[in-house]
């Protein structure tokens, strides 16, 4: 297969998307997508599809917008069963003629650059297509030839005609043939119209048959019973989430699993825990092993395992592991384990194991602890626990949390780690029906902080020095995604310490550039974006400084007001 021989087309072709369209001086001689096709005979049997739909006089005649189209050639419509392309060109079945066409056109002009990191395009139909450009297959079709540039987006050449799925998500499970068991329970547990919603989009989580099978043989049958029916239909919701998750980057504004702050819910309610563990994806302890299978109203990942929702309390998550065994001593002492065993209020605990214990002062504080011990130890576990669910797995790269005390406790994330006030995360959110588990290996010391209000606009302004320095650094030595990122986790720790000093508007486009839109290129432009942003936040602040020492220096007459 030739792919990308030319580095000019690849060039030209990355124009394209640098910006938004390269318009000619007259757009009725512009070299668009549709003239450009007219000009290639080994693209004839597209063009009679092209001249006869709505968007393809779009990609004719427009040059204001970009598009990237996918062009099966000849040879491809020659694999067709005899009678099929006459049968789209028929007059009667323009909606599938526009529906299939539409299928191989992507709304924005995408380089080659861009379309190598996606596993998951969005077309201008609204349905989702698998890809995989380094290895070069579009859904069942291989990429052919060169990227050809237009003044209006880009055409890549395919060997296959493209065909839209028409299966929602459990029609495609019931044809796979590996989920008769789910497909199964899913009717059982009468979810089957959760599946077939058109009116919304999906992620499904499907076991196997031989997931299932893992189960104890009696579980798997008392699954089916009549006396279970809730227990079933809880399960069966726990394997699906609305809206869209891929594995892998997708087009079409939607977020990926393990992108920071994207926490997918099942129907059931309970969240839906994503790890990557070397070279395995799991969601909740599932491996995921196949991704990004396009449905029509979703997508699948297939796991190898049955999911399970929640039916323990923290409580009993603590005192069900060894690990934990001093800590489940600590909170019955402390009278902390009533409300960690409630169903009242949500938390979220960070759980030193039995060897952090161990360490002075916390061992002989638990050895020789008296009637006033136990106050101080409360005073220590509460440093652990926070009202509310957190996510420790995949959250902001900066977060301030309130104790059930009031004291200010740090979640932080960098290179795939996440800490709690500079401790590592041994094991993240552990699901209880009542909240999360987070196994650590030390005790929070509680140092207690200067209150906020002591913090200064110089403060602030030193904050915003450093973090122009240190992404300045990256970006000159061409690490242009770690710059990046360090204004995203800066920012994040800027608002949550220093939002006070400035104004909302200045807020607010903090907020968009430390947003992680999942880029797929062009990292040194986003790091640039966020240098102009927080360089403008600097003399914002710096205005601020001068204004306040101008008000002080007018109330002494004696000193010299002006020429400072």
């Amino acid at each position: 297969m030739k792919l990308l021989n030319a580095f000019s087309a690849s060039f030209i072709a990355a124009l394209s998307v640098l910006t938004p369209c390269l318009q000619a001086a007259n757009p009725a001689e512009a070299k668009t997508i549709g003239r450009t096709v007219r000009e290639m005979p080994d693209l004839s049997s597209f063009l009679q599809l092209l001249e006869k739909t709505g968007i393809g006089s779009t990609l004719s005649e427009n040059t204001s917008t970009s598009y990237t189209v996918f062009a099966p050639t000849d040879a491809a419509f020659k694999k067709l069963p005899k009678g099929t392309v006459e049968t789209l060109l028929d007059p009667r079945n323009d909606d599938r003629l526009e529906e299939v066409f539409g299928f191989h056109v992507k709304e924005i002009s995408e380089a080659p650059i861009f379309i190598e990191k996606y596993s998951l395009l969005r077309m201008t139909t609204r349905q989702f297509l698998s890809i995989d450009f380094k290895d070069g297959k579009i859904g069942d079709a291989s990429f052919t030839g060169d990227v050809i540039p237009c003044s209006n987006g880009v055409i890549y050449l395919i060997d296959k005609v493209l065909t839209p799925t028409t299966d929602d998500l459990f029609q495609r499970l019931q044809k796979d043939g590996r989920f008769t068991i789910f497909t199964k329970a899913i009717t059982a547990s009468r979810q089957g119209k959760l599946f077939q919603n058109m009116h919304s989009l999906y992620t499904t989580f499907a076991p196997t048959d031989e997931a299932f099978r893992k189960l104890p043989a009696k579980t798997l049958e008392s699954l089916f019973l009549p006396e279970n029916d809730e227990r079933l239909e809880d399960i069966i919701k726990h394997h699906i989430t609305e809206s869209v998750f891929a594995y892998g980057k997708s087009s079409g504004g939607r977020r990926s699993l393990g992108v920071s702050d994207v926490t997918p819910f099942s129907a059931f309610g309970q969240q839906l825990n994503y790890k990557f563990h070397g070279k395995h994806a799991t969601i909740d302890g599932a491996k995921i092993t196949e991704t990004d299978i396009p449905c029509a109203n979703g997508i699948i990942h297939v796991i190898d395992r049955v999911i399970l929702p929640s039916e323990n309390s923290l409580l009993e998550l603590i005192k069900g592991e060894k690990r934990f065994s001093t800590l489940a001593s600590l909170l019955t002492e402390t009278g902390l384990d009533l409300p960690l065993a409630s169903s009242r209020t949500t938390f979220t605990i960070f759980a030193p194991v039995n060897e952090a214990w161990e360490q002075e002062p916390y061992k002989s504080l638990i050895k020789n602890h008296g009637k006033s011990g136990a106050e101080e130890l409360y005073g220590i576990l509460a440093r652990h626990v926070i009202v509310g669910k957190h996510v420790s797995e995949n959250p902001k790269p900066y977060n301030k949390l309130r104790t059930i005390h009031g004291a200010p406790i740090y979640l932080t994330q960098g290179e795939g780690k996440s800490k709690i006030s500079g401790i590592r995360i041994i094991d993240s959110d552990t699901e209880a029906f009542n909240g999360l588990v987070n196994a650590i290996g030390s005790v929070i010391n509680d140092p207690m902080e200067l209150p906020e209000k002591d913090i200064t606009t110089v403060d602030a302004i030193l904050f915003v020095q450093n973090t122009l320095k240190e992404s300045s650094d990256f970006y000159n030595k061409g690490e242009y995604e770690a710059s990046w990122r360090n204004y995203i986790r800066r920012g994040n720790e800027f608002l949550t310490k220093y939002s006070q000093f400035i104004s909302s508007s200045q807020s607010n486009k903090i907020r968009n550039v430390i947003f992680d839109d999942q880029p797929v290129a062009q990292l040194a432009a986003e790091a640039w974006s966020s240098r102009n942003v927080f360089r403008d936040l600097l003399r914002e602040l710096e205005q601020r400084e001068d204004r306040i020492v101008d008000s002080y220096l007018m109330q002494l007459p004696d000193r010299a007001r002006f020429g400072r």
